[in-house]
């Protein structure tokens, strides 16, 4: 895997994790529902879980193309191999970025 497809693939992962946990557990509502005989309540929890969830890999998502458009052009922190760097972490060595291109760790400037 070259390090375009591994920063792709750390970019919109997240987003796409989420919106299967959301299918699973409104599938999972939407079947306890139909087994209980309190079909009502259990389906719109179902919907609202599957919506809400939707909606947050929606969000996840473009905020993702944001930070990818905003590197394109030069405006996010760059790696010295050009990669997209991840927000800023705590560690013992003070504040650290990790590239998502090369995975290597970046002090914070």
């Amino acid at each position: 895997m070259n390090r375009g497809a591994r920063m792709l693939l750390q970019l919109f992962a997240p987003a796409a994790v989420v919106a299967a946990g959301a299918f699973a557990a409104g599938g999972l509502l939407a079947d306890a529902a139909q087994a209980a005989s309190t079909a009502g309540s259990y389906a719109r929890l179902a919907q609202c879980l599957q919506f809400g969830g939707l909606g947050t890999a929606a969000a996840m998502l473009v905020h993702s193309f944001w930070r990818l458009w905003r590197w394109e052009r030069g405006r996010e922190p760059q790696c010295p191999c050009g990669g997209l760097l991840s927000r800023p972490q705590h560690s013992r060595h003070g504040r650290r970025r990790h590239c998502l291109g090369c995975r290597r760790p970046q002090p914070e400037t």
